[in-house]
């Protein structure tokens, strides 16, 4: 019998996957087998953590100027303003080989379309979003699932079933507060630290796979220290680290207070745990691209 890693039901006949990071950001592969998380949890997580997440501002404009498509497959919209007409319409932008075009629902707007074809309407203006806003609840949640999500994920699917067992019983849940706090948003209000790493597009070259490839998200789990006692048992601090559009989250699978990853980084000059050295930076679209993002730049569109 499987049992929900989540409520602990019965998931046995549960028709859900559960992508750790959801399909709406770029995520096709990292995802939980059926059975690990119960179709009421996924439900649960889909409509009251990621969609509230998803319709956050920054998430919006993340989402349209970098042409993710929803899990159905289409653009994201996103409202602009055209200043010489003083009128605002939702508008979704796709690259082609022509160039980056705007389209456009025609219906309600057909004034607005005739002035943009007869080129009294020129210009439009799109909300300039550069981070999500900080701290955020919502986030927080949205971090803590995927951290509990990406431990299990992690230790392999072979391990799935000894990982549930071990750690996910009844009588020794060490992750239970973080469930918990995912699940139900009960306990402490979790910390977690938030910081802009990279340009949003960049991409890079990977030495050992010789490959090119756009950063669109990354994630990792990250052991600050340990301490290793007589009797062989050990205590560390493990931290799940993510990157989304080049924005940097980590949270901590055991503690509410993210303080030590904070020092830490002071510690290290600020680089990040998922640094990868087999990864050289080549250009970012961001260069060729202004409606995107790029880090440490002041402009505005």
């Amino acid at each position: 019998m499987s049992i929900c890693i989540f409520c602990h039901n019965d998931s046995s006949t549960s028709k859900s996957i559960e992508h750790i990071i959801p399909e709406s950001l770029g995520n096709k592969h990292h995802f939980l087998p059926k059975g690990y998380v119960c179709d009421a949890c996924n439900h649960y997580f889909a409509v009251k953590v990621e969609k509230e997440l998803l319709e956050q501002p920054y998430f919006i404009s993340m989402r349209f100027r970098n042409e993710i498509l929803t899990k159905k497959g289409k653009l994201v919209k996103e409202k602009m303003i055209f200043p010489s007409t003083l009128k605002s319409c939702e508008v979704v932008i796709q690259t082609t080989k022509n160039g980056l075009i705007a389209l456009f629902d025609k219906k309600g707007n057909e004034e607005l379309l005739e002035l943009i074809k007869t080129g009294k309407a020129k210009t439009m203006i799109s909300p300039y979003i550069p981070i999500p806003e900080y701290p955020s609840t919502i986030v927080s949640r949205f971090l803590a699932k995927c951290a509990y999500e990406y431990f299990l994920y992690n230790m392999g699917k072979d391990k799935y079933e000894l990982c549930v067992q071990e750690l996910l019983g009844n009588e020794c849940d060490l992750l239970k507060d973080l469930r918990e706090y995912a699940r139900y948003g009960k306990g402490t209000y979790w910390q977690y630290n938030q910081r802009r790493i990279y340009s949003e597009g960049d991409c890079v070259f990977n030495q050992n796979e010789n490959i090119y490839y756009e950063i669109l998200h990354e994630m990792k789990l990250f052991t600050k220290e340990y301490k290793r006692y007589p009797n062989g048992k050990i205590e560390a601090e493990v931290y799940f680290v993510m990157s989304l559009a080049g924005i940097e989250y980590a949270i901590c699978i055991s503690d509410p207070n993210i303080s030590e990853y904070q020092k830490w980084l002071e510690e290290h000059n600020g680089i990040s745990p998922l640094k990868d050295d087999t990864e050289t930076f080549t250009f970012s679209l961001s260069d060729m691209n202004p409606i995107l993002i790029k880090k440490d730049d002041n402009r505005i569109h």
